[in-house]
């Protein structure tokens, strides 16, 4: 006999519940790979080089500082010279010698402000490249913080896809139960296009004859033999 709409829709339902777990656990197994795969942010060697260099350099003379000290110097050594070489008189030398004093003096004193002003350059320079270190620091946290709500976020995807399995489940075990009240598991035996269905066995059971066959209770023409 045909089966009713109600059991055909209750197929239909059933096999859409099978369709759905799978896809689900597919999806899940799709997330975790994805969770795998999730790039981690790596510091920048760079950034540490800069600061490395930077800290290096700061107590560092400036460049061309110790040429400079030593042409004052020498200039100093020339202009001596000049005077012992010159000079008439010990009062004359003192006055000269003086004067080439104040010049080195103030070659030195320019020295050191230059100098002073390099220091202050490369103090710039390593409180950039730390300022860069912190920053790239940052970056890493930020990044930590990404991948754990990432993950959190993929968690709770497999947990919700893993919920609705089980509701799948429940609702394949209701949609059986439809399937077999509609009369979705009846079955025929015999010929005919006449069957047996389950709920005519419970009202009516089938009982051996003496003769080999199968009484269904009804009459001997609507024995069944074996």
């Amino acid at each position: 006999m045909p089966l009713p709409l109600a059991a055909i829709g209750a197929g239909i339902g059933l096999i859409g519940g099978i369709g759905k777990m799978f896809g689900r656990g597919k999806s899940n197994r799709e997330l975790s790979k994805l969770m795998k795969q999730n790039p981690v942010y790596q510091e920048n060697p760079i950034a540490k080089q800069r600061l490395a260099l930077a800290q290096t350099l700061l107590n560092a003379r400036t460049p061309g500082a110790v040429q400079a000290e030593r042409n004052i110097y020498s200039n100093q050594a020339s202009q001596i010279a000049n005077v012992n070489r010159l000079a008439s008189d010990a009062g004359q030398a003192l006055s000269l010698s003086s004067g080439v004093g104040e010049g080195t003096n103030m070659a030195f004193n320019q020295l050191a402000m230059n100098e002073a002003q390099d220091y202050q350059r490369r103090y710039g320079n390593l409180a950039g490249a730390q300022e860069g270190m912190i920053r790239e620091g940052d970056k890493v946290f930020n990044d930590k913080i990404r991948r754990f709500n990432d993950t959190l976020s993929i968690k709770g995807a497999q947990n919700a896809n893993r919920q609705n399995s089980w509701g799948d489940i429940s609702n394949m075990g209701f949609g059986l139960a439809q399937f077999g009240l509609a009369g979705g598991f009846d079955f025929g035996i015999g010929g005919g296009g006449q069957g047996i269905s389950g709920d005519m066995l419970y009202r009516n059971p089938i009982q051996p004859t003496p003769l080999g066959g199968i009484n269904s209770g009804t009459s001997p023409a609507q024995s069944i033999h074996i």
